[in-house]
């Protein structure tokens, strides 16, 4: 399946000078604008790893959404430096046999889909390749074939319950454009599930809108209705919330959703994941690979309110939750019972070592799962070693660059990757979710 795909080498950029270096003294000449050309013809060669198609025009790398390889295409360069230009593919002259027709008719405009143009097994195919790519890049392998790189897809359409939107000056509800600089004004989305889109619906047609530019729906598992209000002038905001409690829905009260036996919350706005038939397989996969026992003492970082933890925290000894944010550590002790085998606490996982902390020290655990944002966990990668109890690391991770560096990290310090599945949370989008269970060496 790899033919149609290859790694984009990255510009190397000039190194920008300290103002205290000495050099001689002469008037700076102003920077010169970068002409855009002409709408071009280009032939489309293999995609790069967010999904664009890549073509090349005299010595230049060009990237271009909606397009595939093996296409004619007409492009509109709408990015360009001295080495690489950005654009869309604006007609397709020679269309690939994989070509479909985008379900959403805001395709093109609207930033949220990047992917509707082609079908979900070619999606998971790019999402496998970029992900498979990173781990060569780094040295990284399998330790059998069997332990291929598999994929956990539910719902190609209708996944979404929760969605962070943006509102136009006019009080136009919808996404930002794939610029990220103007609001794309929607009478709907694919990718919401039929109550949020209910939901959007009822928003969009009644709710006080003018002076808000950001706000955020979700519909929890137990189909409580969550609607706040993120950024905009305070009046607005105040309108805005008003309105929500006219509907009987929340914004100050937190949502609901399962973890195993146990109900976590969280308040709207605070993070959860969006697709939630996808968490369910997630939780189960990452249950079932890491067989665990009574014995066993999990450490969970970046738990959020307790998503992962209150799932695991049934089957094990003892769980102990860190996570940065006050707001879901508090969420996840609210709804801690006498018996629960599990504790959670606010800690900085960017600045402090891990491995130095009493709570964790006193724990001694034998299973570690990471959920870090994009960002990684190469500080905790470096230094989890030292918790020599460890035997076996579960990573989830949302950018398959920062989850190669680390498990290298891991695999210089002795342990090996065992398996790895793709969690599709995101489909029509580039956006990329992977689990893997590492193992340490006997």
């Amino acid at each position: 399946m790899w033919p149609l795909f290859a790694t984009v080498a990255t510009a190397t950029y000039p190194q920008v000078c300290s103002p205290n270096v000495n050099r001689p003294n002469r008037s700076r000449r102003p920077a010169t604008k970068q002409v855009l050309p002409e709408n071009l013809t280009l032939s489309v060669l293999r995609f790069s790893h967010d999904g664009r198609g890549i073509a090349q025009h005299k010595g230049r790398v060009v990237m271009l959404a909606n397009a595939l390889p093996g296409e004619q295409v007409v492009a509109k360069i709408e990015k360009a430096n001295a080495k690489l230009w950005q654009g869309r593919a604006i007609d397709v002259e020679t269309a690939s046999e994989h070509r479909i027709q985008p379900v959403c008719g805001y395709v093109g405009r609207c930033g949220g889909c990047q992917l509707q143009h082609m079908p979900i097994a070619l999606q998971h195919e790019l999402k496998q390749q970029a992900v498979a790519d990173h781990f060569r890049r780094n040295d990284l392998t399998l330790e059998s074939p069997a332990q291929s790189l598999d994929v956990i897809s539910v719902a190609d359409f209708g996944y979404r319950h929760r969605a962070r939107l943006h509102v136009s000056k006019k009080g136009a509800l919808g996404f930002h454009n794939q610029q990220g600089n103007e609001v794309v004004a929607i009478d709907g989305c694919a990718v919401f599930t039929e109550a949020l889109s209910q939901v959007f619906e009822q928003v969009r047609s009644n709710a006080p809108l003018v002076g808000l530019s950001q706000l955020e729906i979700a519909v929890d598992d137990y189909s409580n209705i969550g609607a706040v209000a993120l950024k905009g002038q305070r009046q607005a905001i105040d309108a805005f919330h008003g309105w929500v409690a006219e509907q009987g829905w929340h914004w100050q009260q937190a949502l609901s959703y399962q973890a195993g036996q146990t109900v976590v919350t969280a308040l709207p706005g605070e993070f959860t994941q969006v697709n939630r038939l996808a968490n369910q397989q997630m939780q189960q996969r990452a249950s079932d690979w890491l067989a665990l026992s009574d014995d066993d003492r999990v450490l969970d970082l970046f738990c959020g309110s307790g998503n992962l933890a209150y799932y695991f925290q049934q089957k094990v000894a003892q769980t102990l939750g860190l996570e940065a944010s006050e707001s879901a550590i508090r969420q996840a002790n609210l709804v801690k019972k006498p018996d629960d085998r599990v504790d959670f606490a606010v800690a900085d996982l960017f600045q402090a070592d891990v491995s130095q902390m009493p709570l964790v020290q006193n724990l001694n655990p034998t299973v570690a799962v990471l959920d870090p944002p994009r960002a990684g966990a190469e500080q905790i990668c470096a230094t989890i070693n030292q918790l020599t109890s460890l035997n076996k690391i579960l990573y989830i991770s949302c950018d398959p660059a920062t989850l190669a560096r680390d498990v290298k990290l891991l695999h210089q310090a002795g342990w090996h990757l065992r398996k790895v599945a793709l969690i599709d949370m995101f489909p029509q989008t580039k956006h990329i979710e992977t689990m893997v269970l590492l193992a340490k060496t006997t």
